[in-house]
């Protein structure tokens, strides 16, 4: 099966990735799957990274945050439309917004040229989230947005969403939440929903040695008798990272938090301030942006991951953690499956996340690693997706297209 996959991101460079498309394009092309992407890249970044079966086509990304839809898409949609004439893909498989101007294409097409040969070949889009439940979210918790995401980007991803609600023969979301946002805020046909979770790498995020997590921990500035809380991803509001820091001072003073992740500039002053008011200087480690290889260090000298955000997708820092064999607490999300070592916050209150976090250190048990990789590795979510591309092909051919 020849395999057309649409993203914004590509590594090199690391920072910002989109580690979901990238994973499962590894292990579709493991498979023996051919797979073609299409994506954005930074030409000072370096040649984009190979692998075998993965042929990248870059593009030169947007000069300015939230212009995606008007510069690279751009760009895209117009090779897009040259490329079928070389090449002939089984399927489309689309991420996100940068497809716009192809759902916008398709809905065309099937309007005013039902017989054209572009709608012979299926598109399934997958949702990471849905831009309507995120704005709503954000809403009700008032979060303070940018001007540029309130007024340029949101509203072009919720139209993005609209349109590829419609133009798609198929849509997969990660969580059982996104998919009834997205029946509830765009009227996707129910027949058409599927639902694969997040994956993880677990060759690459596994528990390590006793000896590699004490090295690990005295590289970073931490004793064996310190207990270690960790908060990965960007650091933007919605993440609620503030109230993990507040948190920390109804903590005992051996308990040390470490964040890892860039984080927007405005967020990370009212966070220092936050550390200053409270005396926390010694006790908040911040790495900021660290490549996606690098990243299973932070997990292995953890003692507990938490994530108290407002609201999500399926968050792939938590299979991560999972994966590593540390005990999860967070909020936003709620996963299909029972998982031993997961827990969820029901009260975001710095007391009661401090409060939650005592009782999980104290009372430990086993993350079920066992399940992880036999339902969470990328290897069941690559074998799951593709037994939805047979059901889209069987059903088209099926219906005479």
């Amino acid at each position: 099966m020849r395999i057309l996959r649409i993203i914004y991101e590509w590594p090199p460079p690391w920072h910002g990735l989109a580690p979901h498309p990238y994973e499962l394009s590894i292990s579709q092309a493991n498979m023996g799957q051919k797979i073609d992407v299409f994506c954005g890249w930074w030409p000072k970044s370096g040649p984009v990274e190979k692998y075998p079966n993965i042929e990248i086509h870059p593009f030169i990304r947007e000069p300015l945050p939230a212009t995606v839809s008007f510069t690279t898409s751009i760009l895209m949609f117009i090779f897009f439309l040259m490329w079928p004439f070389k090449n002939k893909v089984d399927i489309i498989h689309c991420h996100g917004h940068f497809a716009i101007w192809i759902y916008l294409y398709r809905l065309m097409l099937q309007k005013f040229s039902k017989d054209s040969d572009d709608l012979s070949i299926p598109l399934v889009v997958h949702f990471h989230n849905t831009v309507a439940g995120r704005w709503k979210a954000a809403e009700e918790k008032e979060i303070k947005l940018k001007w540029y995401t309130r007024y340029i980007q949101w509203p072009i991803e919720k139209l993005a969403n609209k349109w590829a609600v419609k133009a798609a023969n198929a849509m997969i979301f990660v969580s059982e939440e996104n998919k009834k946002e997205a029946i509830e805020y765009y009227k996707a046909d129910a027949d058409k929903c599927f639902i694969v979770e997040t994956g993880v790498n677990i060759n690459t995020f596994k528990p390590t040695t006793l000896e590699e997590r004490e090295k690990s921990r005295n590289e970073l500035g931490f004793d064996p008798f310190e207990k270690i809380i960790l908060n990965n991803g960007s650091m933007v509001e919605r993440k609620n990272i503030h109230l993990l820091v507040e948190s920390l001072s109804y903590l005992p003073s051996n308990f040390r938090l470490l964040l890892v992740g860039p984080g927007d500039v405005d967020y990370l002053n009212k966070i220092n301030e936050i550390i200053e008011t409270n005396h926390l200087e010694g006790r908040v480690t911040k790495i900021g942006y660290t490549p996606y290889p690098q990243i299973p260090i932070a997990f292995q000298v953890a003692d507990i991951f938490v994530l108290p955000s407002g609201f999500e997708g399926l968050p792939k820092v938590v299979m991560q953690s999972l994966a590593c064999e540390v005990p999860v607490l967070a909020s936003g999300f709620k996963l299909m499956d029972h998982i031993d070592g997961l827990y969820y916050l029901e009260n975001l209150e710095p007391k009661f996340i401090a409060e939650s976090i005592l009782q999980i250190i104290e009372n430990p048990r086993k993350v079920d690693r066992f399940k992880i990789i036999h339902s969470y590795s990328w290897e069941v979510k690559a074998k799951q997706i593709d037994e939805i591309y047979k059901f889209v092909i069987k059903n088209m051919a099926n219906a005479g297209v």
